[in-house]
């Protein structure tokens, strides 16, 4: 069993005044809840003296601040009789920003009814600075690790994935489909006569058109379980779970059309046109199987796609 501590009313005053803490009181009887009483701590804390802000209320301090979410928190609060904790963005006289915890608690009357506020009011200015910072770091750490990222996994010249991306959604797409028992689709793209197309037209003009047909391909396979990337020099590869095969040869076989259109010249081409060939595979992968085996039997419908004489789509199972 506790006992009850006796202090006087002089030594609660005293401590009261002589807190750090800026401590106020307010009226809740009356309109607007005017402060009746703040302590030297306010004082110190505002740089308002104790005439300059008695009978106003505390929205002194807010200044034209006023659209603070936290300031609906605080009238909700005091509508129902009720006590809250805000930290918001107060002003000094001199007109100075602080942050102000501010612990507002209802006072009641032996009968029961609300009479007072007692407000709370603490500079956490350097704890609120600390957490902006640490925040704004984070939000900086973020973007240089998304900046690495995007270093580390894309091709430059055409702004695509690189071979490495590509290795590494190859893998985490296998299994899945493995996992789910579903189909697994790999394109390797090459351009026709493209050695030729360098010699003629020069190297700028070769990244040009690679950046042209890189884009083609990447909006041909958008969506966000397709991985389109520069697999080296002029050959492109994707990954993809396609639904069926026969779905996958039309798309594929649309997509030499596609890149035929861009109407590219290309002057040792039969068709006057930059063309691609494309050779593909779609399969269930099997516990036995690898990533490798696919991009090898892909490799291998290409050259097929190109010795029968390019501009289109062989794809196997």
């Amino acid at each position: 069993m506790s006992a009850a501590i006796n202090i006087s009313r002089e030594l609660l005053a005293q401590a009261v005044e002589q807190s750090h803490d800026g401590i106020t009181v307010a009226d809740a009887r009356k309109k607007g809840f005017p402060l009746i009483y703040v302590n030297r701590g306010f004082e110190k804390l505002t740089g308002y003296t104790s005439d300059e802000v008695i009978g106003n209320s505390y929205r002194i301090l807010q200044g034209t601040d006023t659209g603070q979410p936290e300031l609906e928190t605080i009238r909700e609060a005091v509508a129902k009789g009720e006590g809250c904790l805000v930290t918001l963005r107060n002003y000094r006289k001199d007109g100075s920003m602080f942050w102000n915890e501010l612990s507002i608690s209802p006072v009641h009357d032996a009968d029961g009814k609300l009479t007072h506020f007692i407000g709370i009011q603490k500079d956490v200015t350097a704890r609120a600075l600390l957490e902006q910072h640490m925040h704004q770091s984070n939000l900086d750490l973020q973007a240089l690790n998304q900046q690495l990222n995007t270093l580390v996994y894309t091709d430059h010249l055409v702004g695509l994935s690189n071979r490495l991306h590509f290795d590494e959604q190859l893998a985490h797409l296998f299994a899945a489909a493995q996992r789910a028992h579903s189909g697994l689709s790999v394109l390797m793209i090459d351009f026709d006569h493209f050695k030729q197309f360098n010699e003629r037209y020069g190297q700028s003009a070769g990244g040009e058109c690679l950046r042209m047909v890189g884009h083609c391909i990447a909006k041909s396979f958008a969506r966000t379980s397709d991985c389109t990337a520069r697999y080296g020099g002029e050959e492109f590869a994707v990954v993809s779970l396609a639904a069926n095969i026969e779905d996958l040869r039309h798309h594929a076989q649309k997509l030499c059309e596609q890149v035929r259109a861009l109407n590219i010249p290309n002057s040792d081409s039969s068709y006057g046109v930059v063309t691609i060939s494309i050779g593909g595979v779609h399969r269930l992968p099997e516990r036995e199987s690898t990533e490798a085996e696919l991009v090898k039997l892909a490799d291998q419908a290409l050259h097929a796609a190109k010795q029968s004489g390019g501009n289109r789509a062989h794809i196997v199972a």
